[in-house]
């Protein structure tokens, strides 16, 4: 067979013009680097080793390398930035978690004016304020708009566990997400760089591990000096297309008592000191351990283990978020060493719901054909009214999508270190099929579903598929 070709013409224009896109620019000279030396920063960088950034789980990870949070599909979407004293001048850091350093970005009257727009002080006597800045793009570039969310859920696991790190050192920290952001967001170059502010978190004084000495410090505040950088279109993009979606935020509600996420009601009482969490002393061994189970054996567990995990939802936190929330919980025991608990569950009431429970095959179809998880024993599913995702519009406190998101995770953070406790298997997934799951657990037909959590008897012998090139825990194929 004989091919035709086009006569040849001069393409080395198209060439140069490929070329100058897929070139990069030099690298600029870095900075001297310098050690870390404020109070505040060595506090703030101990304890996003311990609560994010680090894991001492003895698991085999190949070239993943563990940390103290998940992530859907092993993106970690979001970075930190902090803000202390520094030698009695407030300073804001940009945090490089992969090279372990911290850049200068801004120094004296530009960061207290920035504070004092946000509502945001820096805790005094080596106190340090940590914000949460989420890169949608890393988790929308595998995983489209949808991916969107599942930053969000990933940002409320990290920030979540921040203040358990916090806690278990026997410090409160506070987390703020209602606050407003231009400020802050133009002193961190947030928005120029594609990315957003998720929340601040308030550390207070104390002492700090030797795990900051792995990180230095070098002065980035001369931006002349910074040379260009390099950015993807497709980021810029990306970015540009979340310009439309509402943000609203509403008011803070006024600071009282710790409260929990979400009401939890089990109906079923623990023997003394197996319910929640246990002693804040306790938690850094449970964030240090904390694993997501690869697959299920399909093994009944014992129904007591999985209400013990379930309990650790109602610690309370110091948020800046109302006491009530739309947010609901529904529990769908299925396979228990105890079947006459088998059931469906609503946990903001304790009620127990009459029904069929679904089958293994159904699961597998309900979490979009991850049939490795097909044998999980419970199932978590963290719901709300579609009417309350309106957004701008809604009432003057309602909760935004990015609040309700973190509710989401900082509960699933919960979930899996209630479980690591009660010695039960748990993934959180964020691909499922929803009208599937509505059906199965028997949920208002007005729900929109915003997190999955599975517990079982785990297998760990096989592979964390969604941690892989293709978006498995959406059924890409």
């Amino acid at each position: 067979m004989s091919v035709a070709y086009a006569p040849e013409r001069d393409s080395s224009g198209h060439a140069v013009d490929l070329w100058a896109r897929v070139a990069l620019p030099a690298a600029s000279p870095e900075p001297p680097a310098e050690p870390v030396a404020a109070p505040g920063l060595r506090r703030a960088l101990s304890l996003l080793e311990e609560g994010v950034l680090t894991s001492r789980a003895n698991r085999s990870c190949g070239s993943y390398v563990a940390r103290a949070v998940p992530s859907a599909g092993a993106v970690y979407p979001y970075e930190f930035a902090v803000l202390v004293m520094e030698d009695g001048v407030p300073t804001a850091f940009r945090i490089d978690a992969d090279r372990r350093t911290c850049a200068r970005l801004a120094a004296g009257s530009r960061v207290t004016a920035a504070l004092d727009a946000s509502t945001l002080a820096v805790p005094e006597d080596g106190g340090a304020l940590v914000v949460t800045l989420t890169r949608p793009w890393l988790s929308m570039r595998k995983y489209g708009d949808r991916g969107y969310l599942y930053t969000q859920l990933d940002a409320g696991h990290a920030a979540g566990n921040l203040v358990l790190a916090a806690a278990g050192r026997g410090a409160t920290g506070a987390l703020r997400l209602r606050f407003p952001r231009e400020s802050l967001s133009e002193l961190l170059e947030a928005g120029e760089n594609c990315r957003e502010i998720h929340s601040a978190t308030l550390v207070p004084a104390g002492p700090a591990d030797e795990a900051w000495t792995r990180w230095t410090v070098h002065d980035d505040t001369d931006r002349e000096l910074r040379g260009p950088t390099w950015r993807s279109w497709l980021e810029s993009t990306c970015w540009d297309s979340l310009a439309a979606w509402p943000g609203h935020f509403g008011p803070p509600a006024p600071q009282g008592a710790p409260a929990p996420l979400a009401r939890i009601r089990t109906g079923r009482p623990l023997p003394a000191g197996q319910s929640g969490l246990g002693a804040p002393s306790t938690w850094p061994e449970l964030i240090g351990t904390r694993v997501s189970s690869k697959a299920f054996t399909g093994e009944p567990v014992s129904a007591a283990a999985v209400w013990q995990a379930v309990s650790a939802l109602s610690t309370p936190w110091e948020t800046d978020l109302p006491d009530a929330s739309p947010l609901s919980a529904t529990l769908v025991l299925r396979s228990t060493t105890e079947p006459e608990q088998d059931a469906v569950y609503r946990l903001g009431t304790g009620e127990r719901q009459p029904g069929r429970l679904p089958s293994t095959d159904e699961v597998a179809r309900a979490c979009m054909q991850q049939r490795a998880l097909a044998g999980a024993a419970a199932i978590l599913l963290l719901h709300v009214p579609r009417t309350s995702l309106a957004g701008a519009g809604s009432a003057a406190d309602a909760e935004n999508l990015r609040e309700l998101a973190f509710r989401c995770g900082a509960l699933g953070q919960l979930l899996y270190l209630g479980a690591n406790r009660a010695a039960v298997g748990v993934t959180a997934i964020g691909g499922f099929d929803t009208p599937l799951w509505r059906t199965l657990a028997g949920l208002p037909e007005d729900d929109e579903i915003l997190y999955a959590l599975l517990l079982g008897h785990p297998d760990d012998s096989g592979v964390k598929f969604d941690r892989l090139a293709m978006a498995h825990a959406q059924n890409e194929r």
